[in-house]
């Protein structure tokens, strides 16, 4: 791999994905100084049902596709793939529209939300091509682009029109240009013109990645679990608040990921070489970060979070201060949880988080549901610390009985 290329690759995709996944906050922010706290409670359930809704959109990911080294099967069987769970995605969340009763207005939010997520995920597929080609700088450099003009247009339409609806179809606008003007040209460039595809691979597509997606798909379940639960039991007023507390622990979330990615490859090797000594004992050291890190964050959500917050979407939640902690504490134990799942993977234990996370799933739909009915969103932030109390010591039992019980390579 040439060296230049590689740094290339990797200071683009790291500014490409973190504009990416900060956008939301901003859009949140915006929403709820300019349009009010209704418009910013639709908002954040629109965007938090888009990102999970996407996930259908996107079916296993765009690791599967790289991992694909053997070409099991072609490019143009990944962007049929596709297409065909893009457009899954779209009729779902029209349906689910439907079954929810939302008013019009509540609706084209939702669907142009959603809309603009199936996108990002269409340019996905494209983008496991180029990163197949040694060219991830492309990906960064379409997120970084999007991101930038999506900001920058938003903030333009919702500051002139204070509608919400149009400043959602400038989002999609943007998406759909670069989807055309950059990827695809880009694309071009990368896959072969002889590509051919067969049904039958398509089809097996869906099985062979089956239960990647359904963690994947439980995992954003459950993090905005009881987003979606609050959905016609509170006012939207109360649907933001929620929404901007639950905002950090999102933030947490994407931290740790930056803090696990460099120990990834040692997992790997130390699995691979049989030394499971090592491994567990990396695994220890990561739990340790993340718990200093986590101390630290409730700290600074004790002493700054409610200023912080307050500050930057222009209301006062000093009254929600208890829920914030709650929320923090939580996130900072969803990050345990993810450690531990990270780990299990290396060793190849997935079918078994399948299973964790379905459990934890059914508790949180009706648990989150009873505590919201009675508590409101106090009883939305006490479901949300339960389920991940639930969810980890789930996870660090399963973790310990598997590790007494598996043979490293080397042990064999």
């Amino acid at each position: 791999m040439n060296t230049i290329n590689s740094k290339k690759n990797i200071i683009w995709n790291m500014i490409g994905t973190t504009f990416n996944a900060f956008n939301s906050l901003f859009f949140m922010m915006i929403v709820t100084r300019v349009n009010g706290l209704k418009d910013s409670g639709i908002f954040t359930l629109a965007f938090s049902l888009a990102c999970l809704f996407c996930i259908i959109g996107g079916y296993e990911g765009r690791v599967f596709q790289v991992t694909d080294v053997k070409g099991e099967y072609s490019d143009l069987e990944y962007i049929i793939h596709r297409i065909v769970t893009s457009t899954i995605m779209m009729l779902l969340v029209i349906s689910y529209c439907i079954f929810m009763k939302y008013d019009t207005y509540k609706t084209w939010i939702t669907i142009l939300l959603c809309f603009m997520k199936c996108l990002e995920y269409v340019s996905d597929v494209f983008y496991g091509i180029f990163q197949k080609n040694d060219s991830l700088y492309l990906v960064g450099q379409s997120y970084f682009f999007k991101s930038l003009f999506s900001l920058i247009l938003f903030i333009s339409v919702d500051l002139i029109t204070h509608n919400l609806l149009l400043s959602c179809i400038s989002l999609d606008v943007v998406w759909i240009l670069f989807l055309i003007l950059f990827d695809l040209k880009k694309l071009k460039l990368h896959i072969k013109e002889s590509h051919t595809f067969d049904i039958k691979n398509i089809i097996l597509l869906f099985k062979t990645g089956f239960f990647s997606f359904a963690i994947l798909f439980l995992s954003i379940y459950l993090v905005n679990a009881q987003k979606y639960a609050l959905d016609g039991l509170v006012s939207e007023d109360l649907q933001a608040i929620f929404g901007i507390i639950l905002m950090p622990a999102t933030i947490i979330s994407l931290a740790v990921q930056y803090l696990l990615q460099p120990i990834l490859n040692s997992m790997a090797n130390f699995y691979a070489q049989g030394m499971k000594k090592e491994f567990n004992g990396l695994v220890l050291k990561a739990i340790l970060l993340i718990f200093v890190f986590g101390i630290v964050c409730l700290i600074g959500a004790f002493l700054l979070g409610v200023p912080i917050l307050s500050l930057l979407y222009g209301i006062d939640i000093s009254s929600y201060k208890t829920l914030l902690m709650l929320i923090i504490a939580g996130g900072v134990l969803y990050s345990f949880s993810t450690l531990l799942s990270a780990a299990l993977t290396t060793i190849r234990y997935t079918f078994i988080q399948f299973i964790v996370f379905s459990i934890t799933s059914i508790f949180t739909f009706f648990f989150s549901r009873l505590l919201i009915q009675s508590l409101s969103i106090y009883g939305a932030s006490l479901a949300y610390l339960v389920t991940m109390i639930f969810q980890f010591s789930l996870y660090i039992g399963i973790y310990l009985i598997i590790l007494k019980r598996v043979h490293f390579k080397e042990s064999l």
